[in-house]
């Protein structure tokens, strides 16, 4: 405030008829050049960082396509190098053991690029419309508005209520339900809707590389035959080191997903998890997500796509959406029953689709959520836009 008060005051010394008075600001409100040149270092390196990201993240939403078409490039020249190179090095391909590898050969290439193109063009969905209308400085009147929940956040960018695990992506410029992170060599955000083929082309991938590289390594490191050219060897080594390479980052990479999943989070979630359970332990207290069901039932959560063998579909190939809406989820105390969350939560709703509408939504409205949003003031919105 004193900061603008004196540029406020320096500009009126600047206008013509009148006198041009040095003004010295460092004086005035008791702030040393010191000061001020830290405060035009801190703005201008501020400055720079957000140009920067915004750069950035222009060209990975540029470049999107240039990784789909280095992924797809890469994985059909393995696959390629397998059928003409490395198969037919290690077994007669008219013989049973070659006819077996094929199928198995076919079946993981089949599921890597399945659940790959369904994960890029699958949207991950979106915050719901509550209102065109709808404004921030309103938004503890919003079940007037049709909304069948108390939202607890509220994204400034987009003018629409986050529901929990919600979070708003610079790059795809909107908020992406139950995100996890925005993949460049997915070209798309990761959220509700295709996380479960990210995480099954995972799986495959990892499955293919390991195929991929004991198969190569068979003809490298055993006895040497003589039909083999000098071009197939390069074609051995080539998927071998690629494979091995790929085999060892998609580890640690599977492996993150696996506890993510069974712990019910998404990779920025974890983040703030983490730091709530770091204050909760400061303060002498214990914190719970309160989405962690186990870990079957975390596994279920998004592996299921209907049916009693739900746990089947985890290796089939089938582009059936997960169940549920992505903004209502069970809770730990109460899994089957509408309840309130105490951690950013929402009460669940078994009977709202994916596809609900402004018109729909208020069919669906909960009887104690007008009282409470009234009851909030305002201050109690700005502590929640801070988190």
């Amino acid at each position: 405030m004193k900061r603008l008060m004196g540029i406020l005051l320096h500009m009126k010394t600047l206008m013509p008829g009148r006198r041009r008075e040095p003004l010295l600001l460092h004086r005035q409100f008791g702030r040393g050049c010191c000061s001020s040149d830290r405060w035009s270092v801190s703005y201008l390196w501020n400055s720079f960082v957000m140009k920067f990201q915004a750069r950035l993240d222009y060209s990975v939403q540029v470049a999107g396509p240039l990784y789909i078409l280095l992924a797809f490039s890469l994985i059909s020249s393995v696959i390629y190098l397998f059928l003409v190179s490395i198969l037919p090095a290690v077994y007669p391909l008219s013989s049973w053991q070659g006819i077996a590898h094929l199928l198995v050969a076919g079946w993981l290439a089949f599921n890597v690029f399945f659940n790959y193109f369904c994960c890029i063009c699958t949207d991950p969905g979106s915050s719901p419309i509550i209102s065109d209308t709808v404004m921030p400085l309103a938004r503890y009147e919003m079940d007037l508005e049709g909304a069948d929940y108390a939202p607890s956040r509220w994204c400034k960018r987009c003018r629409k209520p986050k529901p929990p695990m919600t979070h708003h992506c610079h790059i795809c410029k909107r908020c992406i339900l139950k995100m996890d992170h925005h993949c460049p060599w997915m070209h798309n955000c990761i959220g509700y809707y295709n996380y479960r083929f990210f995480f099954v082309f995972l799986l495959y991938m990892w499955a293919g590389c390991l195929y991929a590289a004991v198969m190569s390594s068979l003809p490298m490191f055993g006895p040497e035959d003589e039909d083999d050219g000098e071009e197939n060897g390069v074609g051995i080594l080539f998927t071998f080191i690629l494979s091995v390479a790929v085999l060892i980052s998609l580890t640690f990479l599977l492996g993150w997903h696996i506890y993510l999943v069974l712990t019910a989070q998404t990779t920025i979630d974890f983040y703030g998890n983490r730091q709530r359970r770091k204050e909760a332990r400061a303060n002498g207290e214990s914190w719970t997500n309160v989405y962690d069901l186990g870990k079957l039932q975390n596994l279920r959560q998004v592996t299921d796509v209907g049916g009693s063998y739900w746990w089947l579909w985890l290796l089939l190939p089938t582009r059936a959406l997960p169940k549920g809406d992505g903004v209502h989820f069970p809770l730990k105390e109460n899994p089957f029953q509408p309840m309130h969350s105490t951690q950013l939560g929402l009460p669940l709703c078994e009977n709202l689709s994916p596809s609900a509408d402004a018109g729909s939504l208020r069919s669906h409205l909960v009887s104690d959520s007008s009282s409470s949003l009234r009851e909030m003031t305002s201050n109690d919105w700005n502590a929640t836009d801070r988190l």
